[in-house]
């Protein structure tokens, strides 16, 4: 039994690899997907950045607050890092004047905490509690 081998002959532009259009297109598409990965991760970091600085002051908010429950009395600073922090104390005129016998008053106690993102821009929290103090007779 006698076997053949056939071979086909391919045209000429079969033959070949890539031609260089192709291999310029798949470079342009692959180094556009690249860019838009890398623009992902950037806007990633910037938002975990974002959060952090929030929680940050948040917690600085909450840590002032409590010290103005101990001793109500206003006033301002920095804090070792980026964040500043300012305090009030107002009497709180919200309520019925019902309570004006009694032996308390009701203070109004507001922290603020502002940072500078960027130059231009500056971020703040509010945190704002009530606390009932004994009137001084």
């Amino acid at each position: 039994m006698k076997t053949h081998n056939q071979y086909f002959i391919l045209p000429h532009s079969l033959k070949g690899g890539f031609t260089l259009v192709e291999v310029m297109v798949t470079i342009t598409i692959l180094a556009i997907s690249l860019v838009m990965v890398l623009q992902l991760f950037s806007m990633g970091l910037k938002a975990s950045r974002t959060s952090c600085d929030y929680t940050t002051a948040v917690i600085y908010a909450k840590q002032k607050m409590e010290e103005l429950s101990v001793e109500p009395e206003p006033g301002n600073g920095k804090f070792e890092d980026k964040f500043e922090w300012e305090a009030e104390v107002t009497p709180y005129e919200e309520l019925d004047r019902e309570l004006d016998e009694s032996d308390y008053n009701i203070m109004k106690l507001k922290v603020k905490i502002t940072w500078e993102e960027t130059p231009d821009k500056i971020k703040s929290v509010e945190m704002v509690s009530l606390k009932t103090v004994e009137t001084e007779e």
